[in-house]
């Protein structure tokens, strides 16, 4: 995000239910095996055939959770798409089946002009953030972003008739809004997962309009944020023990300026501040061996591999965006599975498969570990939590964290596969 001049002055600084049973039952084929079971995958019934034994197959569900999305919506967000691909993103993500059992909410900034600070004589200045989200978090259920009701409506409904705001200049207030959106998050009363979801173009100002310390301008406004103050921010809500929240962040297009005099951007590599802002605000779940720095420092170079989702190398679709907020849902959810109620019964815990499908591929039987030491590196497998959940242990939880995509299958009825 570049800044804009005016004169002498800026006009702006700028992510369990019960599954739901399919009642599917299963009789037996003619060439099932002597205990009468028939996997996914063998060649009577084909990859969605289930076990002959099987009363019931289910398609597991994760805990419920809330995913909040800032979109940054200064003026610079207009052009080459970034706006209008991040819009198509948000929504095509969101309306995702496993997004079912989750709350989600958007908010966007700026969405004001408030009066600017002195350096620019408090001229109106791009750098207002709600108090609240434009759409609020609130259980998306089954509605899509097509039906008539529902979050997701509302978040593409938002998204159709609003846009960049282009108004007194450039002004790109991310510490505010992740500030207001840790708070929505944080203020969410239900118990399960929260997730913050930045996507933005860099150029982080409107610090002149707080106490924070901020790098000078091209005005001579202590302007452009400091990476270590958001870095503060999201790392405090991620190591907060009641209700932890892990901040993700795509830098699309723009989001790799620098300007060394911090006229037109700010006087950092802004790829090296993402990465640090986000290894700060979900370090469990950044790649393996991304660059960040803790506190960030000012003389930090690119990153040869970033924490933060890059999209500034010509990798931005808004294909890459929904990928993107999948593959978030995966990793904070992890690979917990509530283990279903049938009929409003318990299962028999000894009667109880668990099969994986990663993008459409072939169904991957598990077993179910016979040592609890066996950490499954090589081939997966799954075992039961303490209370009685289904953990995908090993390969099985990567591959499953790993694809935004992912299906898992529990399956009840037949006894249970041991290795």
């Amino acid at each position: 995000m570049k800044k804009v001049l005016v004169s002498l002055f800026a006009a702006g600084s700028v992510t369990a239910l019960a599954c739901a049973a399919t009642n599917a039952k299963f009789d037996a084929p003619a060439d099932a095996g002597a205990d009468g079971q028939l996997f996914a995958g063998d060649s009577a019934g084909g990859p969605e055939a289930g076990p002959a034994c099987a009363t019931g197959q289910y398609e597991a569900k994760q805990a419920p959770a809330a995913i909040l999305v800032v979109l940054q919506r200064s003026g610079s967000m207009s052009q080459n798409n970034k706006w209008v691909f991040a819009a198509q993103a948000i929504v095509q993500a969101l309306d995702a089946d496993v997004f079912d059992t989750m709350s989600v909410g958007l908010l966007a900034a700026p969405n004001a002009q408030v009066a600017g600070p002195a350096c620019v004589f408090n001229l109106p200045v791009a750098c207002g953030v709600p108090a609240f989200p434009q759409v609020d978090l609130t259980p998306a259920t089954t509605f899509k972003s097509t039906d008539k009701a529902g979050p997701r409506q509302a978040i593409k409904s938002w998204l159709t008739v609003n846009a960049p705001d282009n108004s007194a200049g450039e002004g790109n207030p991310l510490y505010s809004a992740v500030q207001s959106a840790l708070g929505s998050l944080q203020g969410w009363s239900k118990p399960g997962k929260r997730i913050l979801f930045v996507v933005t173009d860099g150029g982080i100002s409107c610090t002149s309009l707080s106490n924070r310390p901020g790098f000078t301008d091209g005005n001579g406004c202590s302007d452009w944020e400091n990476p270590n103050s958001i870095m503060q921010l999201v790392a405090k809500a991620n190591a907060d023990p009641q209700k932890p929240v892990e901040t993700f962040i795509v830098g699309v297009p723009g989001s790799d300026s620098y300007d060394v005099n911090g006229a037109a951007f700010p006087p950092y590599h802004m790829r090296a501040a993402l990465s640090s802002i986000a290894k700060a605000g979900s370090p469990a779940n950044v790649p393996a061996g991304c660059n960040a720095t803790s506190p960030f420092n000012q003389s930090d170079t690119d990153p040869k591999a970033s924490c933060h989702f890059d999209m500034t190398q010509g990798n931005f679709t808004s294909g890459a965006i929904a990928d993107a907020i999948g593959l978030v849902r995966g990793k904070v959810l992890g690979c917990v599975f509530e283990l279903p109620q049938p009929d409003g019964g318990t299962p028999d815990l000894s009667l109880v498969n668990v099969d994986y499908v990663i993008g459409g591929g072939a169904v991957k039987p598990l077993y179910k570990r016979k040592d609890a030491s066996n950490a499954c590196a090589g081939d997966g497998c799954w075992d039961y939590t303490p209370d009685n959940k289904v953990e995908l242990i090993g390969k099985a939880c990567d591959d499953v964290k790993s694809a935004p995509n992912a299906k898992v299958d529990i399956t009840v009825g037949c006894q249970t596969r041991i290795n």
